[in-house]
């Protein structure tokens, strides 16, 4: 009886070693090489899993427009759900495409939190409407936490922290650094985290803005010109050309009454959409030249002169143009979406539209003022280990319908994302309609390091014409030479 007992016994507990022995062994490692990740928000990751990968410019594949949905490349928002005791590796695609479904792909272990450093320069209202969609994301991707910074003086302490390996792995700022940033080695290029068709997500202006000699180092997220705001109640309808524009500055012209046609500050960026409406330009990027001595931009010069400075008040003080319109002396301003608060606080009833194209000899030209682009910025400081969640919070930030549509609503920002741009809640506004519009015509400001050796130049060449210390053309001919001189030097 106890010998049978006994081998009863044995039996049991070889049986159970058995199924021991399955149980441990099948729950190994399991490999998924072709986890579908969707543009929702479902995510089932525990502390306990861990999750690898290779980083690849496919894990950026599955492009979402809408604020509602997150990006299925998140390292830590994965629609994959994972087991709380197994080790899932997922490979990752090698073709980009925004429409096509790949395998996620992360660099960081599930659970860990990435902390990213963005600094900034924004006042306190603009910031808090960043804040408050970083929380957003943040809720959305919760092993990703942005951390803003704000620096009074940004390009300085850049400058300073970037080359000792200190500083942000992000910072907010308008294109026209990027060209002096990547050549000073403080930016890190993103190309292998953007697919080939990412620009296609912005207008034009925005396209070549975040790209600098071949490599990509931000993304965009809005844009800024100069447009004519008008006084309605001074103008009932805005003009449809210059011609109807230079009666309305001849009808209210009247010095002797402190009264002008139109205010607009007078120096080489406000005056760059009438330089740059026949063909003329300051300084070409693609070819690095300045181009002062052509007589397209002769032309432009001769335009502004001729045109519209004599019903302005002869004054090239910022503030004192401001005044002039926001006191109610003249009908229309040349101004841009900064000034939009400032004329507001004035109580002036008024309107935003493009400036008004010029019809010559039956020709059309559009006046092309400078156009900037906000940008995101990724410094050289950022490490490989966060650059999926860095990319993952970039695209989101870039293409997110909600957050393009927020900027706009709260902060007046002229957006450059196309799949807002029949967004009626966004359209309906006439000042930011009127400045999308704007910045359809806009002309790019340049972004080669050697534009900051026109700045000078054309500046003072504005100042010996409006001071009548020298001709149009020997200005002009005289700024030619400083820039050559300057860039060559």
């Amino acid at each position: 009886m106890r010998k049978s007992l006994f081998a009863l016994l044995l039996v049991g507990v070889l049986f159970l070693g058995v199924v021991a022995s399955g149980c441990l062994g099948g729950g190994g490692t399991s490999k998924s090489s072709s986890s579908s990740p969707s543009s929702t928000k479902s995510s089932s990751q525990s502390s306990s899993s861990t999750t690898q990968s290779s980083s690849s410019p496919s894990s950026s594949a599955t492009s979402t427009t809408s604020g509602t949905q997150t990006s299925s490349t998140s390292s830590t928002s994965s629609t994959t759900s994972h087991s709380t005791t197994s080790t899932t590796q997922s490979s990752s695609s090698s073709s980009p495409s925004t429409t096509s479904t790949t395998s996620t792909t992360t660099t960081s272990t599930s659970g860990q939190k990435v902390t990213i450093v963005l600094w900034h320069a924004m006042g306190q209202a603009e910031a808090q409407t960043f804040q408050d969609l970083i929380s957003e994301f943040e809720i959305e991707h919760p092993n990703i936490q942005i951390k803003m910074v704000y620096k009074a003086n940004l390009e300085t302490a850049l400058k300073a922290a970037i080359p000792a390996g200190k500083g942000p792995d992000l910072f907010i700022w308008a294109h026209d650094w990027i060209g002096k940033f990547a050549e000073g080695g403080l930016l890190k290029p993103i190309d292998k985290y953007v697919p080939s068709d990412f620009s296609d997500n912005f207008i034009p202006l925005a396209q070549d803005a975040f790209e600098y000699k071949g490599h990509y180092y931000a993304v965009p997220f809005a844009a800024e010109t100069v447009a004519l705001i008008y006084n309605k109640d001074m103008v009932k309808n805005p003009p449809k050309n210059f011609d109807e524009m230079k009666q309305i500055m001849q009808q209210y012209y009247d010095p002797n009454n402190g009264k002008y046609g139109i205010a607009s500050p007078v120096n080489a960026y406000f005056l760059s959409g009438w330089v740059q409406a026949f063909g003329g330009y300051y300084f070409d990027d693609k070819t690095e030249k300045p181009g002062l001595n052509l007589t397209q931009t002769l032309e432009g010069f001769k335009f502004f002169f001729n045109n519209i400075w004599p019903y302005m008040a002869h004054t090239t003080d910022y503030n004192a143009q401001v005044s002039i319109f926001t006191d109610g002396n003249a009908p229309m301003m040349i101004n841009g979406p900064w000034i939009i608060s400032d004329v507001k606080k004035a109580g002036i009833n008024f309107g935003v539209e493009p400036l008004p194209p010029i019809i010559l000899n039956g020709k059309t030209y559009y006046p092309r003022p400078y156009g900037g682009v906000k940008l995101i910025y990724v410094t050289a400081n950022a490490p490989d280990s966060k650059m999926q969640a860095i990319w993952t919070f970039l695209k989101w930030f870039s293409t997110s319908d909600d957050v393009a549509t927020t900027l706009a609503l709260q902060n007046g920002y002229v957006p450059v994302l196309k799949s807002v741009y029949n967004n009626t809640d966004i359209t309906s506004d006439p000042i930011l309609k009127g400045f999308m519009d704007a910045v359809q015509r806009a002309y790019l400001m340049p972004k080669s390091v050697k534009m900051a050796a026109v700045w000078g130049p054309v500046g003072q060449a504005i100042t010996n014409i409006v001071g009548g210390k020298q001709t149009i053309e020997q200005a002009l001919q005289d700024a030619q030479q400083q820039i050559l001189k300057a860039i060559s030097g």
